[in-house]
């Protein structure tokens, strides 16, 4: 018999965030920041369906080798149906490069960073595109300045171009979150992508992905050192589907909510946990209750799309203000 677990915790968020940020005002209408995998063409459909309510998106199209610093994927063109999609809705492009460290200290040195901030110039500076997101992972611990100053060159040289830089950092913990200074990155990048899920992963044992108090902590941790216009707490439009034994597989809530709606999905012997669509809209509201002008989201085409539906987002709000006038 399968489990079919919703971490339906989260729907508590608003008070538990509200009540931890009480010093602070609600705020407008969020603007979205939506990372965008590859999806067999469902993250395309969503973009084409609601990109008016969305301010940037994070393909994944790039990433860099730590060693040498160079992009080990060649720059997107012009003739492009994301780019394309994103141009006729006012979207902002700021793709994502991807670098897993492993651990290594290669990229530390002056000059593999300064091809490193290179190649994230390069990205932004490809056609369609306004800026660049970094997500660097499997730092160690030890190299928490090192990475800040590799932030603090690339936003340099991104500026002065007129491109902007986003940088994600895994939610707090005592081994990957404590390699990155929030504060100290929050100075020179744009934006910070904190995330707000990952509580229970796929390599560890079965349970929420998010918690209306984890959630809540990464909101507040997230508008203390960024500020409400540079926090994006990060919503996971996921979870995992846990064999009887061995890891666990990310699944869509999409997918996750069909299962329990009866969908036809093979899961006998499986655990499945998942945010609900009630739960990332009350995440959302979370944010915003706590004061954040931003919500992030992983990803684009993973949420349903009646996630969208009475979600009020700054686009929407600036379209509602201007046909009431």
């Amino acid at each position: 018999m399968t489990a079919v677990v919703a971490a339906a915790a989260l729907v508590a968020a608003v008070a538990v965030v509200a009540g931890g940020g009480g010093h602070r005002k609600p705020g407008p209408p969020p603007k979205v920041f939506a990372f965008v995998s590859g999806l067999g063409g469902a993250e395309l459909a969503r973009l084409e369906q609601i990109g008016s309510r969305i301010d940037v998106i994070a393909p994944n199209w790039y990433t860099v080798d730590v060693g040498s610093g160079e992009l080990t994927t060649p720059l997107r063109g012009d003739a492009d149906a994301l780019l394309a999609a994103a141009r006729e809705r006012r979207v902002r492009v700021w793709p994502t490069v991807n670098a897993l460290t492993g651990s290594s200290r290669a990229w530390e040195s002056p000059v593999v960073r300064a091809r490193i901030a290179a190649s994230l110039r390069a990205a932004a500076l490809s056609p369609g595109v306004s800026g660049v997101t970094l997500d660097m992972e499997e730092l160690r611990p030890g190299q928490r300045a090192t990475f800040s100053a590799l932030v603090r060159e690339t936003a340099a040289g991104l500026h002065a171009v007129h491109r902007k830089l986003a940088v994600y950092v895994p939610r707090p913990g005592p081994v990957a979150g404590a390699a990155y200074d929030w504060r100290g990155l929050s100075r020179h990048a744009d934006l910070l992508l904190a995330s707000g899920y990952n509580e229970h992963w796929a390599g560890g044992r079965p349970g929420p992905v998010t918690t209306a108090r984890g959630f809540g902590d990464v909101v507040d941790r997230a508008l203390t050192a960024a500020g409400r216009r540079k926090a994006v707490p990060v919503l996971g439009a996921f979870g995992y589907r846990w064999p009887a034994s061995g890891r666990g597989q990310m699944i869509s809530t999409v997918d996750a909510e069909n299962v329990r709606r009866g969908g036809r999905f093979n899961t006998d012997g499986e655990t499945v946990v998942y945010n609900t669509t009630a739960e990332l809209r009350a995440g959302a509201r979370a944010a915003r209750a706590a004061g954040a002008r931003w919500i992030g989201l992983f990803s684009l085409g993973r949420e349903p799309e009646r996630f969208w539906r009475r979600l009020e987002t700054a686009r929407t709000h600036a379209r509602a203000r201007a046909q009431a006038r």
